[in-house]
């Protein structure tokens, strides 16, 4: 049986994990040197320590805060990746010219929205969990720094072997996140309601979750297996 913290836990965790992947990918495929992510990996383990702190120290009220301003930043990030990840692929199939060490910025700086998100997992870890925000800010530097130098490296070595590291890869990926960060408008509010919400105890079966998982899986194996058959 798993409760409820362990789960706030774990996604907490696996959030975190794919910021620094988000990152990761950007200094990857913008062909930045060894040193250069070490510092794109640094200046995140430092921002998520001073996260952790002021998620175990702040008040709840300023936290809604600073969650809707954040929701704001998200927004223009989600934009900003899409244009600029069709500016980088277009720059580069249309004149060969490669502005991704510009334009990449957009994806691996520890820009307001990923903070912001940043904070709302250092909050949650807080809450459900005994250690303090110090020790909070600790775990989650050291998963940024390394996830971000990890993926970085072998994104940058898969993609150079699969002939896919170029401004156009990176451009799909700023559009695609692009797109994906339009959803965070949807997921910040619904947080801050669920806060005003009765607490209770809830146990969820792992079976249940493995069932669940496998019935949403019906229908993309369905839809890949026709669109096999058709092609």
């Amino acid at each position: 049986m798993i409760g409820i913290s362990s789960i706030l836990t774990a996604g907490s965790l696996t959030g975190i994990a794919i910021l620094a992947l988000k990152s990761g990918i950007g200094c990857g495929l913008s062909g930045l040197k060894y040193r250069e992510i070490l510092g794109f990996a640094g200046v995140y383990a430092i921002a998520a320590f001073i996260m952790g702190i002021i998620a175990g120290s702040i008040s709840p009220d300023l936290s809604d805060q600073i969650l809707a301003i954040g929701l704001l930043m998200h927004i223009i990030i989600a934009f900003g990746l899409v244009y600029f990840g069709i500016k980088t692929k277009k720059n580069w199939i249309a004149n060969r010219r490669d502005i991704s060490r510009k334009t990449f910025l957009w994806l691996s700086l520890p820009c307001p929205a990923c903070l912001t998100a940043t904070f709302l997992a250092c909050l949650v870890l807080t809450d459900v969990t005994e250690i303090g925000g110090a020790g909070v800010g600790v775990v989650t530097g050291i998963i940024f720094f390394a996830g971000i130098t990890g993926s970085a490296l072998c994104i940058s070595w898969t993609a150079s072997r699969l002939n896919r590291k170029n401004p156009s890869t990176l451009g799909n990926i700023m559009i695609l996140l692009g797109l994906f960060y339009l959803l965070c408008p949807l997921i910040i509010p619904a947080y801050i309601e669920s806060k005003n919400v009765p607490e209770i105890s809830v146990i969820i079966n792992s079976g249940d979750i493995i069932t669940g998982m496998m019935i949403l899986c019906i229908p993309v194996l369905s839809g890949y297996l026709i669109r096999k058959m058709t092609h």
